[in-house]
């Protein structure tokens, strides 16, 4: 594909990049709202490779579906699984920011750590989300049993106006059943990792608190946990998640005790002795910010993270961060699914906030078969009907 932007993807008009990774590059999109406007998105484009495996776009689709049923303002929406030729893609929330590992390297950069007070308040968001995630429940009461799996600063956004993100929700399950044939898809995400998924056993959402700790120990001390030259293979990384002993991120000048503490405990390796839930680890950091961070919201983390990006040296910043988006991003009530869609939110329907194709053609579309798109406003008929 041509590297001038803008350029069309199906109905969509990609602007410019975003970021690229393992699985996926994402990109600042338009698209149509269901008043014809259009609005920003975020397109997240997976590399071809994975259509290629039927268990692993099974277990895409399936993803998505959870995805699209989250509803909290700490969580990214995500809009609309599609598909356009071989080319699967994510029609998500815009950000108009930078994740959270461009934002630290900015300060390191500059010379400086992530103030205390900031980090508490973004680590807090995070855990509320988190808890969000994992308190889901099925129409009869029983828990989803969601876990994350890939709780890590690039999978944190921070707006422009403070607003805190958790982004790529079950990602990291189909990027680990695809490993043998994507090279490089969880490289680097090894250091994120909580003992019990290093060691390949059942997780639950406990295994989100610690590595959510991981984060919050790097950005209070500005040094990496469990990387460094002497474990720089991805089993050396492993070997130091599970081994390695952890100091306290208060034997940094500058982090208070208290702080520290409440990080340690999300860092346990025994899963009891952790915080009992996502809910407790932010409880607690409600509670020293109520003590030690009076006043700090997010108009404060706004102008904290702008302040950063002024300051930040030529050549410092994503490409996320460097200009504005379109006048306006979409928001769930201006959402319509377009034609290439897969699985996609509903805005018809605010109970269970999702549509999905029915019925064979789901499956078909899913496992890549060639079959005609189905109109979009039929399809939301269809489902608001039922």
């Amino acid at each position: 594909m041509s590297s001038d932007f803008p350029q069309p993807f199906g109905p969509f008009e990609l602007l410019r990049p975003l970021g690229r990774g393992g699985m996926a590059e994402v990109f600042l999109a338009q698209a149509r709202s269901a008043d014809g406007q259009q609005r920003a998105v975020a397109l997240k484009r997976m590399h071809a490779s994975l259509s290629e495996d039927v268990d692993a776009v099974e277990m895409l689709v399936s993803e998505a579906q959870l995805a699209m049923r989250f509803d909290h303002p700490n969580i990214a929406r995500t809009y609309e699984l599609g598909k356009h030729g071989a080319t699967y893609f994510f029609l998500m929330e815009f950000v108009d920011g930078l994740d959270l590992g461009s934002l630290a390297a900015i300060a390191a950069r500059a010379g400086e750590r992530l103030d205390p007070v900031a980090v508490a308040w973004i680590v807090r968001a995070v855990a509320r989300a988190l808890a969000h995630a994992h308190g889901l429940r099925n129409a009869d009461g029983q828990l989803l049993g969601i876990v994350h799996r890939d709780v890590s600063p690039q999978n944190v956004l921070i707006s422009k106006r403070g607003q805190v993100k958790l982004i790529d929700f079950g990602v990291a399950k189909v990027a680990t059943r695809i490993q043998q044939t994507v090279a490089g898809v969880i490289k680097g995400k090894y250091a994120y990792m909580s003992p019990e998924q290093a060691s390949a056993e059942k997780v639950d959402g406990r295994s989100d608190v610690f590595s959510l700790g991981i984060c919050m120990h790097e950005l209070l001390t500005g040094k990496a946990l469990f990387r460094s030259k002497n474990a720089a293979s991805p089993f050396a990384i492993l070997r130091a998640v599970r081994e390695a002993p952890v100091q306290p991120p208060a034997i940094v000048e500058g982090v208070p005790s208290e702080l520290s503490a409440i990080c340690m405990k999300a860092l346990q390796r025994p899963v009891d002795e952790r915080h009992a839930d996502a809910a407790a680890f932010a409880d607690a950091l409600d509670l020293w910010l109520a003590a030690n961070g009076v006043g700090f919201d997010e108009g404060a983390l706004s102008r904290y993270v702008r302040a950063l990006i002024s300051r930040a040296p030529r050549g410092a910043l994503p490409p996320s961060a460097l200009k504005s988006p379109p006048p306006k991003a979409m928001t769930d009530a201006e959402f319509a699914p377009s034609e290439l869609s897969v699985v996609a939110r509903s805005p018809l329907d605010p109970a269970t906030r999702q549509r999905e194709h029915p019925g064979p053609a789901k499956k078909a579309a899913a496992l890549g078969a060639p079959t005609a798109p189905e109109p979009a406003v039929a399809r939301r008929r269809t489902q608001h009907d039922a």
